[in-house]
């Protein structure tokens, strides 16, 4: 029974099945203790890898854990190129080649971990060493047994990256392939989040810097306001003084800024009519100009005052302060009253034969008032027996200028005062200067002789001078305010630094063969130098950004003429420079801003720098693009002739660069 048992066919056939649905069980369970093994691996890898937020931190994480478990000696890590058309490397691990590896973009078209980011899945590549379509990266060697791993980080159908394995020998199988797949799609969120907060703390670090240059601009804004010489305020409808500069405070002697402000505007007129007519000119045209006005010190001292005003009114045309420049002009206004008294005290001389008069025939004085010892040293007899004597004294440096007065006296038929300024040497050796008005009389026997009066005017000689000293000095203080407006802007802006310059330059030389006289190029040189002082209310983010403006950047961009008017508008320059700046970015066509001027509606200095502008930019490099070159320039303003140029203007600017060989300055100091 037993023998029959053990060779029943039935029965073994039965062993071997049970056998094998034993080790097939076996292999099941094996595969599911594996899978539960890898899950729990994802699950506490990827809890691990979530909860952080450096990238690189990230990277470390994901690396580590898929390189110990899938044998790979290396990986690499890469991240999608703004357009799209690279990977750039991010976290590399390789024993030999780390440095090259980081040093390498790949081509999305033409490398392995490219294919597997265009086909957006992961992939295996087991012949990876003598495959053709991979990427050898330079100063690496090729492997025979090479096998490639790589996976797409994709996130919402957007390919972030991928990852890249690498080891020699044994292939990667259908299983690892899976594993790498499935620890991509984990950590693709983390990845995502952590490049969201790394662009936050970049954004937050560019904020802080703009906040940082805005306040520095300030500051500079605050310092350049306080050196100004010249009293600045700002004052409510009802007199209350809401700012004042040092210049202010200090003319009319206050001890502190608090003391000042406290002090209604009402207590310092001398009469309430001056500020009545005032404030009527304001409400009538909202500005003042050169109104003259006498006002008071703390102490009661009298001040004659140059006020220059201009009302800042809200949406609906309600008051809400004015702001204005004062100038002490009592000086002025005393030189300018001596003046006037010199002048009577002259004509009643002339009226009623003053001691200082000379009469000639023939040169010879006939009559010398002995006054002259008094201004000369010599006494008048001196001069009636020598008819040279008084010639002799004149400077050597004065008589060809003498000559040439006289003559045009004698051309005009001697008509009128001959009125001539010269030097003369007193007894003393000390020169002074003598001012000489002679007229040519006729007596009633027909007998012509000269009367003349000389007057010392040495006191006003050097007067005169120290008022050209004075013009001096403002004319610099004005050019060095200019210059630091400038230099604030260029601070701003680097990528834009002496572009105003290369444009003030150009469009000078531009005016110069327009025929400008030589004050309004100069006006011109000054509006083109602070065109783009708007820009120091932009943010630098936007004034530097790379990239293609977005239509709210573009729009503040649009606002940098109006602000340029805003803020120059209160500065008493002698040319219009304000407005010039509010226009320089409007077109012939009236396509442009602020206010879509057109034609001769637009400020020839205006049109004058939009071609300039335009010329300089495009020939010059901006952080969005290289320069376009001077011939691409100049094509472009031909092209837009009396469209958005002006055409005079225009053949003007053309023929400087093509036929009279223009340049543009190459240094800052060329443009001064």
């Amino acid at each position: 029974m037993s023998d029959k048992l053990e060779t029943n066919p039935h029965l073994e056939e039965l062993n071997k099945k049970l056998q094998h649905e034993i080790n097939d069980r076996i292999k099941i369970e094996k595969e599911l203790q594996r899978k539960n093994y890898e899950l729990q691996l994802i699950l506490k890898t990827s809890k691990h890898i979530n909860s952080s937020l450096n990238l690189n931190e990230v990277f470390q994480r994901l690396a580590d854990a898929v390189m110990d478990h899938l044998n790979s000696y290396g990986c690499a890590i890469y991240l999608i190129s703004e357009d799209g058309s690279k990977l750039l490397p991010q976290f590399v691990i390789d024993p030999d080649f780390k440095k090259e590896i980081l040093a390498t973009p790949l081509d999305i078209d033409s490398s392995f971990t490219g294919k597997v980011v265009k086909a957006k899945k992961s992939m295996m590549f087991n012949d990876a060493g003598p495959n053709e379509n991979g990427f050898q990266i330079p100063g690496t060697t090729e492997e025979e047994e090479e096998r490639i791993l790589a996976a797409p980080f994709i996130f919402k159908n957007e390919v972030l990256g991928a990852i890249c394995l690498n080891k020699i020998g044994t292939y990667f199988t259908e299983n690892d392939l899976n594993l790498l797949d499935t620890f991509a799609n984990y950590v693709t969120t983390s990845i995502k989040n952590a490049q969201n907060y790394q662009n936050f703390q970049s954004e937050i670090l560019v904020r802080n810097s703009a906040e940082k240059a805005k306040e520095e601009s300030d500051i500079k804004l605050k310092k350049l306001r306080s050196s100004v010489p010249v009293g600045v305020f700002r004052v409510t409808p009802t007199g209350k003084f809401l700012s004042a500069n040092p210049a202010m405070i200090s003319m009319f002697g206050f001890s502190s800024e608090e003391e000042f402000l406290s002090t209604p505007a009402t207590e310092l007129y001398t009469d309430k009519n001056s500020r009545e007519l005032l404030f009527s000119l304001l409400k009538k045209d909202l500005s003042v100009r050169d109104f003259e006005v006498k006002l008071k010190k703390k102490d009661g001292e009298k001040l004659w005052c140059l006020l220059n005003v201009n009302s800042i009114c809200d949406d609906v045309g309600n008051w809400l302060y004015q702001d204005g420049i004062i100038t002490n002009i009592s000086r002025e206004k005393k030189a300018a009253k001596t003046l006037t008294k010199t002048q009577f005290r002259l004509a009643t001389i002339l009226d009623n034969v003053p001691n200082i008069i000379l009469y000639e025939t023939g040169g010879a004085k006939e009559f010398v008032s002995a006054n002259i010892f008094n201004m000369l040293g010599y006494p008048a007899e001196d001069f009636i027996n020598d008819k040279e004597k008084f010639n002799s004294l004149i400077h050597p440096d004065d008589n060809e200028f003498i000559k040439q007065k006289y003559s045009e006296w004698d051309n005009s038929g001697k008509e009128g005062l001959l009125t001539s300024w010269f030097r003369v040497r007193r007894a003393d050796g000390e020169y002074i200067w003598i001012e000489d008005r002679m007229l040519e009389i006729t007596d009633k026997n027909n007998v012509k002789y000269h009367a003349g009066v000389n007057i010392d005017i040495t006191n006003l000689k050097n007067a005169e001078e120290q008022l050209k000293e004075s013009y001096s000095t403002l004319q610099r203080i004005l050019e060095e305010t200019v210059e630091g407006l400038v230099h604030a802007v260029e601070i701003r802006d680097p990528y834009t630094a002496g572009h105003q310059r290369r444009v003030a330059d150009l469009a000078s030389a531009i005016a110069t063969d327009m025929g400008f006289p030589e004050d309004k190029i100069n006006g011109l040189k000054l509006a083109a130098l602070v065109h783009d002082i708007g820009k120091i209310n932009i943010p630098a983010e936007i004034l530097s950004k790379p990239g293609k403006l977005t239509l709210p950047e573009f729009n503040l961009i649009k606002m940098h003429p109006q602000t340029g008017y805003d803020i120059l508008k209160s500065i008493e320059f002698p040319w219009p420079i304000a407005e010039i700046v509010l226009q320089h970015q409007e077109r012939y066509d009236g396509s442009a801003y602020p206010n879509g001027l057109s034609g001769k509606e637009i400020h020839i200095k205006a049109r004058i720098i939009a071609v300039a502008d335009a010329i300089e930019a495009m020939s010059s490099h901006r952080p969005y693009r290289p320069s376009l070159g001077i011939d691409f320039a100049l094509e472009e303003i031909e092209k837009n002739r009396n469209i958005l140029y002006d055409p005079e203007v225009t053949d003007i600017c053309l023929t400087l660069f093509r036929e009279k060989g223009y340049k543009f300055p190459q240094a800052p100091t060329d443009m001064l």
